[in-house]
């Protein structure tokens, strides 16, 4: 899936990416969502997390965490997910391109944005991503891409991750620091994926009072106001962040819990509308060509007969070129 446009400036951006990291996808989507929300043009690059393409020397030097999404311009490196959008609203905010703030940035609207993405922003959703496949009683219903086998695979991932890190730091001097910083974030710090049930329960509360926030202040747009977002009348970045929250968290399976079924009326009303936005459904779009392609690439990166790396570079073509038809008449 390649869209190779020129931004206008005379570069390039181009978005450093993996399909199915469910670590890291909900970063992209926000990214991508934010891209066709302000009609940016870019090009596309697959950085294989199966093939550990994010610890390759080449990778470790625009992003040295070794982790996706990344954004360059030229020779600008942006990485992390927030940077990015924050980047993209600096830069590309004018003429041809949308913009998800307003203009005047002391206005009421512009401070109740960043309030809720200060809201957002700092949950813990890697936390309670692998939370929920070591604990999968938590949930009711959980969607394709997390069937039992890959909840049961992650689990894995999450015990051995801070394992895996610690290897690839040892074999990456110059970037060792921060990698080993990473590890011990993985298994004790912020980023911990190991979550007790106990602990589940405290992130699980965490995400409750952050939608019931949410919940009134989407009550509030009452009358002329009902049609407005989250913030206001204009579709903003903060809009993003739920909706990309919203899609993790359903896809979890934890839409009874959070907002369904009357639960959380506003909350419900407001995931029904954001589907039916185009950069939604670009950004969100999945289909089992995405998870058959990530499956392709690994198959190149490790066969050794020339049969097979022929049979793999043939699917990846045809696949590419499904999934970007597909996503470009979206």
């Amino acid at each position: 899936m390649t869209s190779i446009n020129s931004n206008g400036n005379g570069n390039a951006l181009k978005l450093y990416y993996w399909y199915t990291s469910f670590y890291s996808q909900r970063l992209l989507l926000q990214v991508l969502m934010a891209l066709y929300e302000k009609r940016v043009p870019f090009k596309t690059q697959i950085v294989s997390l199966l093939a550990e393409e994010q610890y390759e020397p080449k990778f470790l030097k625009l992003n040295p965490r070794a982790e996706v999404p990344v954004l360059t311009d030229g020779v600008k490196v942006i990485p992390d997910s927030t940077r990015i959008i924050e980047y993209l609203e600096d830069n590309f905010s004018n003429g041809q391109f949308g913009q998800l703030t307003p203009k005047e940035k002391g206005s009421e609207e512009s401070k109740t944005i960043q309030k809720f993405r200060d809201l957002l922003e700092t949950l813990p959703i890697p936390a309670l991503t692998f939370g929920t496949a070591i604990h999968p009683e938590l949930v009711d219903n959980p969607k394709p891409p997390f069937t039992p086998s890959v909840l049961k695979q992650m689990k894995e991932n999450a015990k051995n991750r801070h394992v895996v890190i610690r290897g690839h730091a040892e074999k990456a001097p110059e970037f060792q620091k921060v990698l080993m910083e990473k590890a011990a974030a993985v298994e004790h710090g912020a980023l911990k994926l190991n979550r007790t049930r106990e602990e589940m329960d405290e992130v699980l509360k965490e995400f409750d009072l952050a939608l019931q926030k949410v919940e009134l202040q989407l009550s509030s747009h009452t009358g002329d106001k009902s049609a407005w977002w989250l913030c206001g009348e204009m579709f903003s970045i903060a809009d993003v962040d739920l909706a990309i929250l919203l899609n993790r968290l359903i896809c979890l399976g934890y839409e009874l819990k959070f907002w369904a079924g009357g639960k959380r009326p506003f909350l419900e009303t407001y995931w029904h509308k954001i589907q039916k936005r185009d950069s939604f459904k670009r950004a969100t779009y999945f289909s089992t060509n995405a998870v058959h392609l990530t499956k392709l690439r690994g198959i190149l990166k490790q066969s050794k007969t020339l049969l097979a790396s022929l049979t793999a570079v043939m699917g990846i073509a045809i696949i590419s070129y499904i999934i970007y038809r597909r996503v470009s008449k979206s």
